[in-house]
């Protein structure tokens, strides 16, 4: 497909500013050349691709902001939640045992199970290519107004979710375990339960992945919650019960992997749950029901 000199131009300036951003301000990795060439490709390859690319335009605005994160430590912006929280939890959802008040997390530590870890570590896995992976598929059955509705409130939801970050920034409860009430901001994230997943399938799945977690005190809301819970609500447009079934079925999943790995306490479950109904609201009234409606009508026409 033909390139317009003014389609060149556009792609070369947000190229350079890309790269700047990346360079200046977090760092240029292996996977930033490989996401653009594959971007590049999906722009410049023919009519298709580039619709394609222009969907995908929300994903990679989520992505590089993520990215973006570890560059801006939320810990500097704001005080640290950590026994506050703690004892928040236990005074909330404790649970008695032995005589003493636990947390949940706490308590799933005297009660480990090999099929906890298989259900937990599966589980927490599927936290982005679930919504990820049903985006696709509306996209690709061209059920391209459903498609906008989830992509649009997978990315809403978790750009609320970083903006409460710094807002609340939050200890999660392995850190507690970890290093108790004192606040040590270079402590290096850890798998913590999930690690008996890895232990089980013979893999470095979540050590590898908490290894580059730049940022620990990120842990209300748990977007981990929220994620397939968008998937879950955006699925009821889709009027197919067993497959909204499915994805409640992953969503509690991914709750109970949330506790019982250590990673979040049930405070950071619901709050995440809520971050994705504050998503949700969003995009179906304030975006759907008001004069956004027919930017969304041109986007949609845009990449149909």
């Amino acid at each position: 497909m033909k390139t317009t000199r003014k389609q060149f131009i556009g792609a070369a300036i947000v190229s350079v500013l890309y790269f700047s951003w990346m360079y200046f301000k977090v760092e240029i990795r292996p996977d930033h050349l490989i996401s653009f060439v594959f971007f590049a490709f999906l722009y410049f390859y023919n009519q298709s691709t580039r619709k394609f690319f222009f969907a995908m335009i929300p994903f990679i605005v989520y992505i590089t902001v993520y990215d973006s994160l570890r560059s801006f430590p939320n810990y500097t912006f704001n005080t640290v939640h950590i026994q506050d929280l703690y004892l928040h939890e236990k005074q909330l959802f404790g649970v008695f045992f032995n005589g003493s008040r636990l947390t949940l997390n706490e308590y799933f530590g005297f009660h480990q199970h090999t099929v906890y870890d298989l259900v937990s570590g599966i589980a927490y896995i599927t936290w982005v290519p679930v919504p990820l992976g049903f985006s696709m598929y509306l996209y690709f059955t061209r059920r391209r107004n459903l498609y906008i509705n989830m992509v649009f409130l997978f990315v809403l939801s978790n750009l609320i979710g970083f903006v409460v970050y710094y807002l609340y920034p939050a200890a999660p409860p392995w850190y507690v375990s970890t290093c108790g009430f004192d606040f040590h901001p270079h402590t290096p994230c850890i798998a913590a339960r999930l690690s008996n997943f890895d232990n089980l399938v013979g893999l470095p799945v979540f050590e590898t992945f908490y290894k580059g977690n730049a940022n620990i005190f990120a842990a209300i809301p748990s977007l981990h919650a929220a994620n397939p819970f968008t998937a879950f609500l955006a699925s009821f447009q889709l009027k197919k019960p067993a497959v909204t079934a499915a994805f409640l079925l992953v969503t509690l999943s991914m709750w109970f992997g949330a506790i019982y790995g250590n990673h979040h306490y049930l405070i950071d479950v619901f709050a995440g749950g809520l971050t994705a109904l504050a998503a949700f609201f969003v995009v179906q009234v304030l975006l759907r029901k008001t004069g956004m409606n027919r930017y969304l009508k041109q986007y949609e026409k845009l990449i149909s």
